[in-house]
């Protein structure tokens, strides 16, 4: 087996670091602290000294970039989507997550991870606060409009989705039980059917965030463990990414000029050190999907800003 050690990078001990993210266009990574209700913009090539931290009134629980764009995100807010400009702090929601069945269910549940797929479709999940009752969902925005796609039973903490390189096979994290499972992806119709346990992680191990390469293997955050997992296809562990001081990894991502740096968040808890790591790996990560927001109009509908301390 493959193992990797990363290095820590920034210094941000964050209470929840989450959904990184590295921008191409101009060598920018961002990450979010959920707790403290954060958005960080990095430069690259100035590292933390360089930093921009926006805080916000509400947390962000999920950055993409923005197709032919940078000057703002696509994000997850606490029950919603939107677009955010992580510099003034102004955001213009795009939909909103609504329990139709059971309204109760938006007060004990926020937004976790999420996901676009190759033709664009959102993909979102939310869990439960108190992460103990199975009342975490999967959702889809698609043409402005959000609907509930959950399938099989429910989930304290949903995590994902990714999907293989070509499209045909997505995956979800079931944190809470440490599983991972796969669904038969039709990219077309949007379509996830026929779910199966695709890996059930040892000794506690809990998948968290996830990021896929070229190879169409995947890399999952082991929380818990303080270590990244690459998983072939097959459901075979191939390679780990050991990560000193950070016992609780959240998520992982691809970056840099030649997509072979992974980039790792984590959460200060338990001795870890909420710092974010990096790791350079020998195979090429696949750029996420961007989103497309044509016909959404201006950003800055609504400002969220809040002084900083």
């Amino acid at each position: 087996m493959k193992e990797y050690t990363a290095q820590e990078w920034l210094p941000s001990q964050s209470g929840l670091g989450e959904s990184p993210l590295y921008r191409g266009a101009d060598d920018v990574f961002f990450f979010v602290d959920i707790k403290n209700k954060l958005v960080h913009t990095v430069p690259v090539s100035e590292g933390w000294a360089g930093k921009h931290t926006m805080q916000l009134d509400e947390p962000v629980t999920r950055l993409n970039v923005v197709a032919g764009r940078t000057d703002v995100l696509a994000v997850q807010t606490r029950l919603g989507f939107a677009l955010l400009d992580p510099v003034n702090g102004t955001f213009e929601r795009i939909a909103d997550v609504h329990h139709d069945d059971d309204a109760g269910l938006d007060q004990k549940v926020r937004m976790n991870d999420g996901g676009i797929d190759g033709r664009g479709r959102w993909w979102a999940n939310t869990m439960d606060e108190n992460q103990q009752n199975k009342i975490g969902r999967l959702w889809c925005l698609e043409n402005g409009k959000v609907k509930d796609v959950s399938s099989g039973e429910r989930m304290a903490v949903p995590n994902g989705p990714v999907w293989s390189t070509d499209d045909k096979i997505m995956y979800v994290c079931n944190t809470a039980e440490g599983k991972i499972y796969q669904y038969d992806y039709d990219v077309e119709t949007g379509a996830a059917s026929n779910p199966r346990l695709f890996v059930q992680l040892e000794d506690g191990a809990q998948p968290d965030g996830m990021a896929v390469d070229v190879e169409s293997h995947i890399w999952v955050a082991a929380n818990s463990k303080g270590k990244v997992i690459r998983y072939s296809p097959a459901g075979t562990a191939v390679a780990t990414v050991s990560v000193p001081g950070a016992k609780m990894t959240s998520c992982p991502a691809f970056g840099g000029n030649d997509m072979r740096t992974l980039f790792i968040t984590s959460i200060a808890d338990e001795g870890s050190t909420g710092n974010v790591y990096t790791a350079k790996v020998d195979v090429e990560g696949v750029p996420r999907n961007p989103f497309r927001s044509v016909g959404l109009g201006s950003i800055g509908s609504r400002d969220v800003l809040k002084p900083k301390p």
